[in-house]
């Protein structure tokens, strides 16, 4: 992580799936933390009624586009709220931004003024990550399927129709090969995300067919038509069917009402202090190393109060907390990890922290 680098997008959409969250923390009426990598995430916990969110973040150009979008939910309705983000196409999306000046950080302005073209694409386009997608649809999926296929596949929501159809028309030798190439540790790693994200990974070679098998089991058991997740990489771009939680136009309302519970700081989990309730923690882990990850562990069991819920995602790495303190919450996870609808993780994992079961182990 101290190598990879933090002055541009990584994210422009949050690729972890909210619904997850909502179903497994302790948010109603609590404190917690949020990773807020592109803010989808932490603005769509607003929709569970939290007390208050610390969102934290090591990438200042990531707060910037928090920034961006706590803007234009502030001072748009939600019709130019969409027209800003790119999510419905407008020639007026930066004429709407400059319209956000007083509701904006001045370096978060200043950052956005200097990149019209940003506006031009769409904000939801302009993260590494995203521009990755965009070369699977245009240059890749013509190497084994048609866009048109793809187009068709994303809209099903009958999961036997859907699995004959992408075992029939999409899933074939040539698919395996592109793709486990395509989602290997190489090429991932210097189109998608970084090569240093991969330092702490074992087995780097495997991770393209890793990947791969999450992606068949999404694919034929969680339906395309409303995930949101799905309909970009296929289409790159965010039907009205298949919105992300946070722009979903009910959620529009109560996310603007709540805006004020959330505070941002620049930094990570040991950067924090006090006491919460629940942490969403993406998939942080990561990037640590086997230190790293022994001290964070630490630093969690300081911040959380009794009963806290905590969640994070295992993509290529395998962490796991052992500390007695820490309980996973099996059941949860597995049904959580089977019904996710951001596909490319190899489990999403709820613990609960309870102080007492650190005392009762002891005494045994």
């Amino acid at each position: 992580m101290e190598q990879a680098k933090f002055d541009f997008i990584r994210y422009a959409n949050c690729w972890e799936d909210p619904e997850n969250l909502l179903g497994s923390l302790n948010i109603k009426g609590g404190s917690g933390v949020s990773v807020l990598s592109a803010g989808d995430n932490t603005l769509a916990l607003l929709t569970g009624d939290p007390a208050h969110i610390t969102a934290i973040d090591v990438n200042p150009t990531q707060i910037h586009l928090f920034n961006l979008k706590k803007a234009g939910f502030q001072a748009l309705g939600y019709d130019d709220l969409l027209r800003l983000l790119g999510v419905t196409e407008s020639k007026n999306a930066y004429a709407l931004f400059l319209t956000l000046e007083n509701r904006m950080d001045r370096e978060a302005f200043e950052y956005f003024r200097d990149r019209r073209e940003y506006f031009d694409k769409g904000i939801i386009n302009i993260g590494k990550f995203e521009r990755y997608f965009q070369i699977f649809r245009g240059k890749i999926i013509p190497l084994f399927s048609s866009k048109r296929r793809f187009e068709q596949f994303s809209e099903m929501d009958d999961i036997d129709e859907q699995a004959r159809f992408y075992n029939k028309y999409i899933n074939n030798r040539r698919f395996k090969a592109v793709f486990n190439a395509f989602f290997g540790f190489r090429t991932m790693g210097k189109l998608g995300r970084d090569k240093h994200f991969y330092d702490y990974v074992e087995n780097k070679e495997d991770s393209g067919a890793n990947i791969k098998k999450v992606t068949d089991y999404a694919l034929t058991h969680v339906p395309n038509r409303d995930n949101p997740y799905a309909n970009y990489i296929f289409l790159n771009r965010y039907p009205q069917r298949a919105l992300p939680l946070y722009l979903r136009r009910e959620s529009y309302p109560v996310i603007r009402e709540r805006l004020d519970r959330i505070e941002v700081r620049l930094g990570d989990l040991e950067s924090l202090s006090g006491k919460y309730d629940f942490f969403n923690l993406s998939d942080i882990f990561e990037y640590m190393s086997d230190g790293e990850f022994v001290r964070n562990t630490e630093q969690l069991c300081k911040l959380s109060n009794d009963g806290a819920r905590l969640a994070y995602y295992n993509m290529q790495n395998k962490r796991y907390f052992s500390d007695s303190r820490l309980s996973l919450q099996t059941e949860l996870s597995e049904q959580l990890t089977k019904q996710n609808r951001a596909f490319f993780y190899r489990d999403f994992l709820v613990y609960e922290f309870g102080e007492q079961r650190e005392q009762d182990n002891r005494r045994i």
